[in-house]
């Protein structure tokens, strides 16, 4: 343990005085920011973490921002105990942890006093010099977040898919015996957000493997049975196709009841309640039951941006894309659209997955519409689940008018 004055010592050295918080960082934002790293960075119970916020709210704002004084907490153990509904000892505990980690800097008189009369206190001039540390390892946790986003979104779509493949093989008579058994050991969507990441990576590769072998198992004895590929015979032949055949697509049972869609004119929402897709009169018609839109990967293609078209290709490296392929790209996409996770678990709940996709590739494939111009896309995104739960959102039109858009450009 070093003496106080080698440690007073230490920063006499700086010219410039002691370290203080960056330019537009307050005690207060330094305290949220510690609170946010404090678990992952220095390993630090709950109980650690409050202690050091108690005696961190000790010193004035602006001794955090001088560097001629250097923010110090000067209460005794006991009376940081009473504050914390804690034991001296629990306390003591923590003080000595938090030093271990380099948080605090203790300084006592011979009998363990403080006193501000006398310089002596718990101080944090070591925790104000970490905190480009935790800026940095506050940005790697950030990234981390979004990429389990990703990732736990990423596995929803393979669920998805592989379920509704192993109902299809169920009923073509197929044995599903082993991949429904691999399929009920998969995490569930909680057990997702406390894995290793490394073994979340592996976990989604594994998913969407297994996913691409049961939607092929699917189609090849679809070919053998009825003899043609679900793929081949799509609602819609290709974009320039009238998209009135979509409306004859079964209706999904599992979300009746939800609102029905109708009446999207293309125009960007200018806000997540007051979106303009409400004016077409086909709401008539969609109004009367859900409609589960029914497309094949080669048509979801062709609809998809350019930008969009890149992650599928990279995907499927020259072979046909399928709808997965297509799901998987999509939500691949939503960190570069700027769509949050909030944003895309709301548009799924009330619009289903399914819908949601295609959701997606209008709102992506609208920011190269001229006449459009998405420049928001999460933004877009919730104004299209606003208006599906007010049941005002016609994704036949929108899909229509893409479509329409799209064999224009090609000429």
């Amino acid at each position: 343990m070093h003496s106080i004055a080698a440690r007073i010592e230490r920063y006499d050295h700086h010219t410039e005085g002691f370290p203080t918080l960056p330019d537009g960082m307050e005690r207060d934002g330094f305290i949220r920011l510690f609170e946010n790293v404090a678990p992952t960075m220095f390993n630090l119970t709950d109980a650690e973490v409050s202690t050091f916020v108690r005696m961190a709210e000790d010193p004035r704002p602006s001794d955090w921002k001088s560097p001629d004084r250097e923010p110090c907490c000067y209460r005794r153990q006991g009376e940081i105990a009473a504050r914390r509904s804690k034991s001296r000892y629990s306390i003591a505990r923590h003080e000595k942890r938090l030093a271990a980690v380099g948080l605090i800097d203790k300084r006592t008189m011979a009998h363990g006093g403080r006193s501000g009369f006398d310089g002596c206190g718990v101080f944090f001039s070591c925790a104000i010099a970490l905190v480009p540390a935790m800026l940095a390892h506050q940005h790697q946790q950030d990234a981390l977040n979004k990429e389990r986003n990703l990732l736990c979104n990423t596995r929803s779509i393979h669920k998805g898919h592989l379920k509704a493949a192993i109902n299809d093989l169920a009923d073509l008579g197929a044995d599903t015996s082993q991949i429904e058994a691999e399929y009920e050991a998969w995490p569930d969507a909680r057990q997702l957000r406390r894995i290793d990441m490394d073994d979340l990576r592996q976990h989604v590769a594994e998913a969407d493997l297994l996913t691409q072998q049961t939607i092929n198992l699917l189609n090849e004895t679809q070919d053998m049975q009825h003899g043609c590929s679900t793929s081949a015979t799509p609602y819609i032949q290709d974009t320039t196709q009238d998209f009135k055949p979509v409306c004859n697509a079964s209706v999904n049972k599992r979300s009746a009841g939800k609102p029905a869609h109708s009446g999207y004119d293309g125009s960007e929402p200018n806000g997540p309640e007051h979106c303009r897709e409400k004016d077409d009169e086909r709401s008539r018609e969609t109004s009367k039951g859900e409609i589960r839109l029914k497309l094949s990967g080669p048509i979801l293609y062709g609809l998809a941006s350019p930008d969009m078209q890149l992650y599928i290709d990279a995907r499927t490296s020259g072979r046909p894309p399928t709808e997965h392929d297509v799901s998987a790209a999509a939500v691949q996409m939503l960190p570069e659209l700027g769509i949050n996770q909030t944003a895309w678990r709301d548009a799924c709940e009330v619009m289903g997955h399914n819908d949601a996709l295609l959701a997606l590739i209008i709102t992506d494939a609208n920011r190269f519409t001229p006449e459009i111009r998405v420049q928001n896309p999460g933004g877009y995104l919730r104004g299209m689940t606003s208006a599906a739960r007010n049941g005002t959102l016609n994704l036949v039109g929108s899909l229509k008018a893409l479509a329409e858009r799209k064999d224009q450009q090609s000429r």
